[in-house]
């Protein structure tokens, strides 16, 4: 793990939060040697302006007229509370913009027989630009993607097998077809008008489920309700455990990246990292990279389904801290064994139920998130 790049770059780009820079404080005067009062007062004058932007003690030597002597010190990894720390300062110090963009990949892991190998398939995306005012549209594009081996081993084992572009795996119990060719795009215009009738019908759904609430599903916040959660953590934790189901606090960071794909204000989008950063058993498992290549910090809770052991993953950039995407991960299958659902538990898999063949580190659901933000940029297609 790069540790001075990541330090560096979240201390350089952005104001760290209070404990980051304690923590930083804290290493530097375990390891700096004995120094004159004035050599102390310029050294940590020099990191007021600069802000701690080095993970290294330097020990300068001015004896003899030679080079300056170097001590290098092992830095420790930021813990997975000072990372959701700091990417809740990098939120709320955001801007928001004229349209919401969201570009995301949700897949399903299936172990392929012949050839013993991982794709993602039923990979569904949805590419979409929401605008921040009801005198813009919306437009939402859609469509299935291709399947696709996960890993470069995989990509190996597959191209060893024949490049096969279909394939029969194994599903709820069922054998089930996956294509590696995509289907065309499906656009949909929300206009400014269209929006308003919807909203409409929205609200009338509302008040007819007010009155017969078991007649309907669980309603969704609205907008004003998930902002004012920005304000009301205990509100916020209460809402994210409550979609977590059974999956309980191991699956908060899964529930959380979803829960962000929805136009956020800064602050709300600050709230849940601040929410995150105190759920027990959440731990950074470092540097690594997503299944698109790109560099990542992995956050992981671990949790168990259908007799199966996974982590539940949140995979956030390195250097601005935007979530990547979520991923649950096969740490211990169960044997291939049909064990129904416990109540309550989201689904993993296609069903859920299957890891006949899959080995530890094996993906049982990707959302890869492209692109999730803020912009002036309308939809230029």
């Amino acid at each position: 793990m790069d540790e001075i790049r990541m330090i560096q770059s979240l201390l350089g780009e952005a104001p760290p939060s209070d404990e980051v820079v304690a923590e930083g404080r804290r290493r530097l005067a375990a390891h700096a040697p004995a120094r004159s009062a004035r050599t102390r007062r310029r050294l940590w004058g020099g990191l007021a302006v600069v802000g701690a932007a080095t993970a290294v003690a330097v020990a300068i030597g001015l004896t003899g007229g030679g080079p300056p002597a170097t001590r290098r010190t092992e830095v420790r990894p930021l813990t997975a509370r000072q990372i959701l720390l700091t990417a809740a300062d990098k939120a709320a110090s955001t801007p928001v913009g004229r349209y919401w963009h969201t570009h995301v990949i949700s897949s399903e892991g299936y172990h392929v027989d012949r050839g013993d190998y991982m794709i993602f398939g039923a990979r569904q995306e949805i590419d979409q630009w929401i605008a921040r005012s009801d005198k813009d549209p919306d437009v939402f594009r859609s469509r299935f993607a291709g399947a696709v081996p996960q890993t470069a081993a995989d990509r190996a084992a597959w191209k060893k097998a024949g490049s096969p572009s279909t394939w029969r795996v194994l599903s709820n119990g069922q054998m089930i077809r996956q294509s590696a060719r995509s289907d065309a795009w499906d656009l949909v215009r929300m206009t400014p008008a269209q929006k308003r009738g919807e909203r409409r019908l929205e609200a009338k759904m509302a008040a007819r489920c007010a009155k017969k609430p078991r007649a309907c599903p669980p309603a969704q916040p609205t907008d004003a309700q998930r902002e004012a959660m920005a304000r009301d953590p205990e509100a916020l934790k209460r809402y994210l455990l409550k979609a977590a189901g059974g999956g309980g606090s191991s699956y908060l960071l899964s529930v959380a990246g979803r829960f962000l794909l929805d136009p956020s204000s800064p602050q709300l989008r600050a709230a849940v990292f601040r929410v995150l950063a105190d759920v027990p058993g959440v731990r950074s498992l470092g540097a690594s990279r997503d299944s698109l290549g790109r560099p990542a910090t992995v956050l992981a809770g671990r949790m168990t389904q259908n007799g199966n052991v996974y982590d539940s993953e949140l995979l956030l950039d390195p250097v601005t801290y935007v979530p990547l995407g979520t991923q649950m991960v096969l740490v211990h299958g169960n044997g291939g064994r049909t064990v129904p659902p416990s109540p309550g538990m989201p689904p993993v898999q296609s069903g859920g139920l299957e890891t006949k063949g899959m080995k530890p580190g094996a993906i049982a659901h990707s959302e890869i998130y492209l692109t999730m933000g803020w912009t002036n940029t309308a939809y230029g297609g």
